[in-house]
């Protein structure tokens, strides 16, 4: 899992829509295992999938976790139609 920051704006929007290959853009390096990693994220975690659970119209993952590591720039998640830095407070 790759936890992006706000450069990774464009990128993360294109994997929130359907269509066109996600894949396709983007500065993705494979790591050891094959998988997919922004060697720019603020952090990367690799994680096995323990259970997928429905959540509505989405499923929710759920994995444990092998390692993890710090990479750079600040992490942002998506909140209410726009990233939201972690640790910024909202309203």
């Amino acid at each position: 899992m790759n936890i992006v920051t706000p450069a990774h704006a464009k990128l993360a929007k294109r994997f929130a829509t359907k269509g066109e290959d996600k894949f396709a853009h983007g500065s993705f390096e494979s790591d050891e295992g094959g998988h997919p990693i922004l060697p720019d994220a603020a952090a990367i975690i690799r994680c096995e999938l323990e259970q997928a659970v429905p959540g509505g119209d989405h499923v929710i993952l759920i994995g444990r976790v092998h390692d993890a590591r710090i990479g750079s720039g600040k992490p942002v998640m998506w909140y209410r139609g726009d990233f939201l830095h972690l640790g910024q407070s909202v309203t």
